[in-house]
């Protein structure tokens, strides 16, 4: 009963979220407009007004591209999966959260394994997942900190697997809370909902992926995802 009823209050937020982000995008079109009819004129404007539409323009460009990512992640999809690069996917999470790592001073190591075979995988669910878990690990981290992300293969059992990591150095997880975090729908942010990591596993149960993490409180965390090649 209890899963019937978070699943239903997911389905509203699903629907609620579509809803706003239309509503939203109206009046950024607008903007938009705007923008395009000044650069239309640059010549006539000075160059620092001109470099403010251009940025003006560039972050118009980035917020459509996330209001796009979170439509389709809302929407029922009968997708299948299909080889695509971990890498290429992880990449492209970063440049839509870069200024949000950017805002608080944090360095991002990347430590990918450019041989990686493809692994089977919906797209933008894959990508909504490593945003989720890219940003809960610069929430968790200090400023001026670092994040470390990592692709690798491993070749250390009958089942050659990929592994995708991000480690932080931040605040850990309280030993009492793992299991709770493992049952679902608990932070211990006070206005976290819960609901990312749980929304993480169901999208990686989809792609038939592991979902697992490890933590020492006070010294920091790391998320793993595995998928079998």
């Amino acid at each position: 009963m209890d899963d019937l009823i978070q699943n239903n209050k997911l389905t509203i937020i699903g629907k609620l979220t579509a809803s706003l982000l239309h509503e939203v995008r109206n009046p950024l079109s607008a903007i938009k407009l705007n923008l395009d009819y000044m650069k239309m004129s640059e010549k006539e404007l000075s160059g620092e007004i001109v470099e403010s539409i251009n940025s003006s323009l560039e972050a118009f460009d980035r917020i459509n591209h996330i209001i796009a990512d979170i439509l389709d992640f809302t929407k029922k999809t009968s997708a299948s999966l299909k080889g695509t690069s971990i890498n290429k996917i992880t990449e492209r999470a970063l440049e839509i959260i870069y200024s949000t790592a950017a805002k608080k001073g944090i360095l991002i190591e990347k430590h990918f394994d450019e041989n990686l075979p493809p692994i089977n995988a919906i797209e933008n669910k894959l990508l909504q997942v490593i945003i989720n878990l890219i940003n809960n690990a610069i929430e968790a981290s200090s400023n001026k900190s670092k994040i470390i992300i990592r692709t690798g293969l491993i070749e250390n059992s009958d089942v050659r697997k990929i592994k995708w990591e991000v480690e932080d150095f931040g605040c850990g997880i309280k030993p009492g809370d793992v299991q709770k975090i493992k049952q679902g729908y608990f932070t211990s942010k006070s206005e976290g909902s819960g609901v990312g990591l749980m929304v993480c596993k169901s999208l990686l149960d989809e792609m038939k992926a592991e979902f697992l993490f490890d933590s020492v409180y006070g010294k920091g965390s790391k998320f793993y995802i595995i998928f079998k090649v």
